[in-house]
């Protein structure tokens, strides 16, 4: 996943943090557990909890690498629910709801096809 460090926005950083620190009490590991398993000092792992880290880093992409977080795709609407996103396509063309809706109907037939063959 190596890419050259890129600098991210205050925003960014938070949500980054925050995935980390809860990721990393997710696998059960403490701060010197994930240190020595990414080979990066607990203390630097501390500040990047902490939101003090701006940039993903060679160290940054190890402890997201282990911890199977991209950095890159957090603001990307991953927090969002899906049908507030599927309201925001709708909303913002005709023809995005056009393809929702083939979609949709799509979706209902493969499920009632489904149905008939189980029963």
């Amino acid at each position: 996943m190596h890419i050259m460090t890129q600098e991210l926005n205050k925003n960014s950083v938070q949500k980054l943090a925050k995935r980390i620190h809860e990721k990393r009490l997710e696998c059960g590991l403490t701060l010197v557990d994930l240190g020595s398993a990414c080979d990066v000092h607990h203390s630097q792992l501390s500040r990047i909890e902490r939101g003090k880290v701006v940039r993903v880093s060679k160290n940054m992409e190890k402890i997201c690498t282990f911890l199977q977080i991209n950095p890159y795709t957090l603001d990307k609407d991953q927090d969002v629910p899906l049908l507030d996103r599927v309201e925001r396509v709708i909303a913002s063309s005709s023809a995005s709801a056009r393809a929702i809706e083939s979609l949709v109907t799509a979706l209902e037939e493969l499920t009632e096809n489904r149905t008939r063959h189980t029963d």
